[in-house]
């Protein structure tokens, strides 16, 4: 008889979909927008996102290296990582700042907090703040938005407020944040998959245009929601499961908090385009306390409370 036992830690139980295949989907559905924005903002994207993923790749190895390591690199999350940073840059950033971004969203907020599932913040969503800080024309050659939810004024050429142009990528934003029925479309997909928690999504569309229209009006509102990062973010940044809640209330906190929060902070014009990595990284950095407190225990009448744990 057999008595060794494995022990192991969690999670013990686990989807069909392994942690590589799960962002081979996630890859495969941000390739599309990405072939978008090579189409629509030529080769010099194309080079941002070559070095993004490059970069992210060189990172994880040199850290693995240094750590003498015999895995050089673990998965697939590198690959993740540098779509996102890359899609979310705007395609005029210098090649200094997009490797050190890369280099920072790796090597330091993912390595150093001990690899994969045990970093607090989101790498791709930490490197793009990182950028914003060493170069704030991110945020300034975007977009200039006035106080009280007026109508942005679009700096970059080619640029619109129409609806319909935001809605099929004729508006401006980052190399991937553009084309918001494709992200859509891929975000279908993808919840369809269960490769993401599709609530997390809905939920922060839905307060960011509450909050939107309580602030302006319904047409700035919608223009607001379709302009900028915000559906980019919160189909592929906030639904990150290593970095988002694990229980019910968490995620119903943490998605509203992230809509409305991004809504109130977009309308007064403050950070301009850096608004919604920002708030996401604040975001979360509160996860750590939702999954703390917010833990649904059974009682004694058959029905249920939220309670800390012990």
């Amino acid at each position: 008889m057999n008595n060794e036992f494995i022990v192991s830690s969690s999670p013990f139980i686990h989807s069909k979909n392994d942690v590589n295949k799960m962002f081979l989907y996630v890859a495969l559905a941000l390739v599309f927008p990405a072939i978008y924005g090579i189409v629509q903002f030529g080769l010099g994207a194309l080079l941002i996102i070559g070095i993004c993923i490059v970069s992210c790749a060189a990172s994880e190895f040199l850290y693995n290296i240094l750590n003498s390591k015999k895995v050089f690199i673990d998965n697939l999350s590198f690959l993740v990582t540098g779509l996102v940073l890359a899609l979310s840059l705007p395609v005029g950033t210098p090649i200094y700042v997009v490797s050190l971004a890369a280099f920072v969203s790796v090597f330091v907020v993912k390595m150093c907090f001990g690899g994969l599932g045990r970093n607090l913040f989101n790498p791709a969503c930490t490197g793009r703040c990182f950028a914003g800080i060493i170069f704030p024309a991110l945020s300034s050659e975007l977009y200039k938005v006035t106080v009280f939810g007026e109508e942005y004024a679009s700096l970059t050429a080619g640029g619109s407020n129409n609806i319909l142009d935001l809605l099929i990528g004729k508006g401006t934003g980052g190399i991937g944040t553009t084309f918001i029925i494709m992200l859509l479309i891929c975000f279908v997909v993808l919840a369809i998959l269960r490769i993401l928690d599709a609530r997390i999504t809905l939920l922060s569309i839905l307060s960011y245009f509450i909050v939107s229209i309580c602030l302006s009006s319904l047409e700035t509102a919608v223009i607001n929601l379709f302009s900028g990062s915000f559906i980019f973010v919160s189909i592929f940044v906030i639904t990150d499961p290593n970095s988002s809640p694990n229980n019910f209330l968490g995620k119903l906190v943490y998605s509203i908090g992230f809509g409305a929060i991004s809504a109130a902070i977009w309308n007064t014009g403050l950070l301009g385009e850096n608004t919604v990595f920002a708030v996401a990284l604040f975001m979360n950095m509160l996860v750590p306390f939702m999954d703390k407190y917010f833990v649904l225990r059974p009682i004694s009448i058959g029905g249920y409370r939220y309670a800390r744990k012990n």
